[in-house]
């Protein structure tokens, strides 16, 4: 098993809103050629994948509002729109700020940056994806997450206008998770619920009929795309909420054939990581899958035996909350919504060192 190495990063939280918004990070993603992560309540940070600053979006709607400019700079998703050219950030109250990102990437000085349009989707939408060019996310979290709403294409949408939805696959149920992946019939959706993960078609702005639906032991927190694969992880199913994060232990994976649904590689995960609303703690990396714990250790689990190794010691000694991670550049990106502004990367040591 490798052993990876922590370096913590500069997380550019000196720039922006200032609130009473506890310190720590909201998502963390890795897009082509780009990092992006929330400093909650504070700014949303646009980076190479060195990790090294290059932009930073950090005003709100509500300067004079403690609470709003929270949820204002709450981000529920990052998401990448390559036939645009735009990376779109949607918060709580379902503000999407588009940018553009050959502006992000001409950007060398980590200094302020606005976007290049705004949209409003629905509001309170804890997952959400982009698939050819239509928003795709779980319905809002306080109605219950049942289903999915899709967009009309975001291109024909004005600017500042409300981007018109429908909902669908309310049969599903509460929907957990999402990722999006080609085929040769078109874009495929996984959609991840408690104790069940499906492949859903989307073609002319409406979800088909599954093509396969498979039950799991766990509540899916997360699905992902990797080396031809479709990944799904969650902690233990019962009765507690995903908002009492410290509850939440365990859990598993499965890796399915995408065409099936067939498991082709299933097992436990560590009791300690760092589930919670909205997080991803785990994440494939390279042949391994990476999760975080609680205390900021990170697992790496080899899923063809099922053997755990935790690559270095524990950030602290008390629990630092939700975990956010991405893999970058061969590097695990991580932070943590109750560890303050502070970026974690941990990668081989003979990786290129982290700016």
């Amino acid at each position: 098993m490798i052993r990876l190495v922590h370096t913590a990063v500069n997380a550019a939280a000196d720039v922006g809103v200032h609130n009473s918004q506890p310190e720590g990070i909201g998502r963390v993603v890795g897009l082509s050629g780009l990092a992006c992560w929330n400093n909650l309540g504070r700014n949303v940070v646009f980076a190479d994948t060195r990790l090294r600053p290059l932009a930073v979006f950090g005003t709100t709607l509500f300067p004079d509002e403690d609470d709003a400019s929270q949820f204002d700079l709450d981000v529920h998703a990052i998401l990448d729109v390559p036939e645009l050219e735009l990376l779109l950030v949607l918060n709580h109250f379902g503000a999407i700020r588009g940018f553009r990102r050959d502006n992000l990437l001409k950007r060398t000085d980590g200094m302020l940056v606005e976007p290049s349009s705004t949209w409003w989707f629905v509001a309170d939408v804890e997952r959400a994806i982009v698939a050819n060019g239509r928003l795709v996310g779980s319905a809002p979290r306080s109605d219950g997450a049942v289903g999915l709403l899709v967009s009309d294409f975001v291109d024909t949408v004005p600017d500042k206008a409300m981007i018109p939805t429908r909902l669908s696959a309310t049969s599903f149920g509460e929907v957990t998770a999402l990722t999006a992946f080609e085929s040769e019939d078109g874009p495929l959706i996984s959609v991840g619920g408690d104790r069940k993960v499906a492949v859903v078609p989307l073609k002319d702005g409406r979800v088909g009929r599954a093509k396969w639906e498979v039950d799991v032991w766990f509540r899916v927190a997360t699905v992902a795309w990797h080396r031809g694969e479709l990944w799904a992880a969650g902690p233990d199913s019962g009765d507690v909420d995903d908002y009492d994060w410290e509850r939440l232990k365990g859990g598993g994976f499965v890796a399915f054939d995408p065409a099936s649904g067939v498991t082709l590689r299933s097992g436990p995960l560590p009791d300690d990581v760092a589930w919670g609303t909205g997080g991803v703690p785990v994440a494939p990396f390279g042949s391994l899958l990476a999760a975080a714990s609680r205390t900021g250790c990170l697992h790496l689990v080899d899923p063809s035996t099922g053997a755990s190794s935790r690559s270095g010691s524990p950030l602290g000694d008390v629990s630092l909350g939700i975990a956010h991670i991405a893999v970058v550049d061969e590097r695990v990106c991580c932070g943590f919504n109750r560890g303050g502004y502070r970026l974690h990367s941990f990668a081989e040591p003979d990786s290129r060192e982290t700016g």
